[in-house]
């Protein structure tokens, strides 16, 4: 008996993509994650979980404070950081239908666009044309975008290992893919390379492990610090085809609002502690989450929310034990008081 497993990253995917996929973790707050869920035979189901944390009435964006989570260890120097960093104010999309045609174009989509949705602000744009279904999907609340081949990007049950390109060959084909449609800016840097689909079987006698396709990922810095919760992404299949693309990625004024004062990495661990945390996962049976790297960065909302302001956000990543098992884990804490933007709206 086989099974296939992907994973569908936002293209933060970008990094973005939260590092790990939480053993128990259902994500509130705000932040969508999607995920592949793993079935037996042809089919792959995936479902996605959102949730929402913004005031739509024009109040700053800032990271929701919520339940505990613990018991954290650390086992690692507090960085130094500055008193205050700059707030940068995003720009609205443009949501018009000839926008949303212009970038499907670029990706060799064309036809009518439908949407957007009013839950969640997708618009999207369906080309039957070329045999494989190909789909464009534009949010207007944010400007994120993604191009996608379904049925290559989430392929069914193989019967030999797809001739995929090298980690270094798909860096190559993803970076060029993107600058050839003007969509990989200066202030955009790789990530990495990570296996998207796989495919297991196991008999009595052997076990059988497939990569169907890897994943390319890009990271945006504003000022040195790295934007969080989102990112671009590219998706490559055999023989070196790309089969998704996309960003999560939101334009802002570069002239900041004005500085604010953020809270100090010991009073952020203070409140990872007791669990006040961005991205809040359900309870949970660790002995210890070991804390081994803590860094600060910038927050941009889930893709299907509006997002006003760009804010800070301390980043702790850190090893999570278990009956004697482990695994990576990230947590973002806020950096910033809300009485620090209220005068921002």
């Amino acid at each position: 008996m086989g099974f296939a497993a992907c994973v569908k990253v936002l293209i933060a995917m970008m990094g973005t993509r939260e590092k790990t996929m939480n053993r128990k973790a259902l994500l509130t707050g705000f932040t969508v994650i999607a995920l592949g869920i793993i079935v037996a035979g042809g089919g792959l189901i995936y479902l996605q979980q959102t949730a929402s944390g913004t005031d739509t009435l024009g109040t700053p964006s800032i990271p929701n404070i919520l339940g505990p989570s613990g018991p954290y260890i650390l086992a690692v120097p507090f960085p130094d950081v500055n008193d205050s960093y700059p707030v940068y104010r995003t720009v609205p999309p443009d949501t018009s239908a000839e926008e949303i045609r212009r970038i499907g174009n670029l990706f060799g989509v064309s036809g009518d666009v439908k949407g957007p949705q009013t839950s969640n602000g997708e618009a999207k744009i369906v080309d039957d044309s070329k045999g494989s279904a190909e789909r464009f999907y534009y949010y207007t609340n944010s400007g994120a975008f993604r191009y996608s081949i379904p049925e290559k990007e989430y392929p069914n049950t193989p019967d030999r290992q797809p001739n995929l390109p090298s980690d270094e060959e798909a860096r190559v084909i993803a970076a060029t893919y993107l600058k050839e449609r003007g969509l990989l800016p200066e202030d955009v840097h790789f990530e990495e390379v990570r296996i998207g689909c796989s495919y297991e079987s196991s008999t009595l006698t052997s076990h059988t492990v497939y990569t169907l396709t890897k994943q390319v990922s890009f990271i945006k810095e504003i000022q040195g610090l790295q934007v969080y919760h989102a990112g671009v992404g590219v998706t490559i299949v055999e023989n070196g085809e790309v089969v998704s693309a996309g960003s999560t990625l939101r334009k802002f004024d570069p002239k900041p609002v004005r500085d604010v004062k953020i809270v100090t990495p010991e009073q952020a661990y203070q409140r990872l502690s007791s669990g006040d945390v961005v991205i809040q996962p359900l309870s949970e049976d660790y002995d210890k989450i070991v804390v081994t790297n803590i860094s600060l960065g910038y927050w941009m909302e889930t893709k299907t929310e509006p997002q006003k302001y760009i804010v800070p956000v301390y980043v702790f990543s850190g090893l999570a034990v278990w009956d004697g098992k482990s695994e990576e884990i990230v947590r973002y804490v806020s950096a910033i008081d809300p009485s620090e933007v209220q005068d921002l709206t």
